[in-house]
C-alpha cells in the first residue's frame, strides 16, 4: 500500500492521548539518527528493506499524532521524504542493471 498524502498532510490528531511522550520521542529520534543517511546507503538496501523502513516512519509519525506530538515528528516527515528518494534511486540502479530492452 503506498502513501500519497505527505506526512503533515496526513495528520488526524483529533484528540490527542496524553500519556507521557518521551519514549516515543526518543523513539523517533533513535530512527531518525539511524535512518537519516539512507539516501548514502540506498544500494545497500532491498527494495523490501526500504519499504519497511518507509512503513516504520509512517507508524512512528501517525503515533506521534495520535498522542498529540505532531509538531515533534517533522524529522519523520523529511525522512519519509529521503526514503522516496531511496526508493527512487534503487528503481533506477536495478534498472540500469538489468540493461536495455
Amino acid at each position: 500500500m503506498e502513501r500519497t498524502t505527505p506526512g503533515a498532510g496526513r495528520c488526524t490528531a483529533g484528540s490527542p492521548a496524553r500519556a507521557d511522550r518521551t519514549p516515543l520521542l526518543e523513539e523517533i529520534a533513535v530512527f531518525v539518527r539511524e535512518h537519516g543517511d539512507i539516501l548514502a546507503r540506498y544500494h545497500r538496501y532491498s527494495m523490501d528493506d526500504l519499504k519497511r523502513i518507509e512503513q516504520e516512519c509512517w507508524r512512528l509519525h501517525d503515533e506521534a499524532c495520535s498522542r498529540g506530538a505532531c509538531g515533534s515528528a517533522g524529522e519523520l516527515v523529511e525522512l519519509e521524504y529521503l526514503i522516496g528518494r531511496a526508493k527512487e534511486m534503487k528503481a533506477k540502479r536495478m534498472e540500469g542493471e538489468r540493461g536495455p530492452g
